[in-house]
């Protein structure tokens, strides 16, 4: 029985320490682009997967509007979202009301951004 318990353990922990655990959704396809229009709110945070360590924890805004995630590495939509939102650093975090972007925000040279900030900005901008 301890042995159940332990795996159990063991596969919480593991859940808790994944990407996958976040309320944040990967966009991988355009129709899934194309559905942030339907969104009163979104907040898309773009990205690339050797910059991972930079990015902001777009998900505990999730309470407040849509959040999604873009990498530009994935070679379905990267290259053209990259170019069709000319995407020049990353992360990117662009807010969408109603499929129109409304506020973008870019790091600067060193392609980090102050966490804290960055979420104070974009509550005053969806509320």
């Amino acid at each position: 029985m301890n042995y159940y318990y332990g795996m159990a353990w063991l596969l919480g922990l593991l859940l808790w320490q994944s990407p996958l655990y976040s309320q944040s959704v990967n966009l991988d396809s355009f129709a899934e682009v194309q559905a942030l229009n339907v969104q009163n709110c979104a907040v898309v945070q773009v990205n690339a997967g050797w910059n991972y360590q930079n990015r902001v924890e777009v998900e505990k805004l999730a309470k407040l509007c849509y959040v999604a995630e873009i990498d530009l590495n994935n070679k379905a939509i990267g290259a053209v979202i990259q170019k069709e939102w000319n995407i020049k650093i990353v992360p990117t975090i662009i807010i969408f009301k109603e499929g129109e972007e409304v506020m973008r925000y870019e790091p600067g040279i060193s392609m980090r951004f102050d966490q804290q900030e960055v979420f104070e900005k974009i509550k005053k901008e969806i509320k």
